[in-house]
């Protein structure tokens, strides 16, 4: 008996993926400094943070561009080990907010 392997993504995902990294490209092409300036800061962008996760209530795709910071990736990672302090300065937002 054949069977047909199971997808790994939706089709509806696999969408919605395609234009988060149009989504992606544009901002990082728009935005090449980091704009959180943190004292582990390099200087050049080359991730997407979404102030509001998206296990929070945020939007992967169709929010506004205010809605995400183009981070270096030191930056991006102290904001993902320090939430609270990142909080205090307004780098991450709670769904209670």
């Amino acid at each position: 008996m054949k069977r047909t392997p199971i997808r790994k993504r939706s089709r509806k995902y696999e969408a919605m993926m395609r234009e988060r990294r149009k989504l992606v490209a544009r901002l990082l092409e728009e935005r090449p400094e980091c704009e959180a300036h943190l004292p582990v800061c390099y200087g050049r962008s080359v991730d997407v943070h979404e102030i509001l996760r998206r296990s929070q209530g945020g939007k992967p795709v169709g929010g506004a561009d205010d809605e995400y910071l183009c981070l270096c990736r030191p930056c991006h990672t102290w904001i993902t080990e320090h939430p609270a302090s990142a909080r205090t300065l307004g780098l991450v937002k709670f769904s209670y907010d």
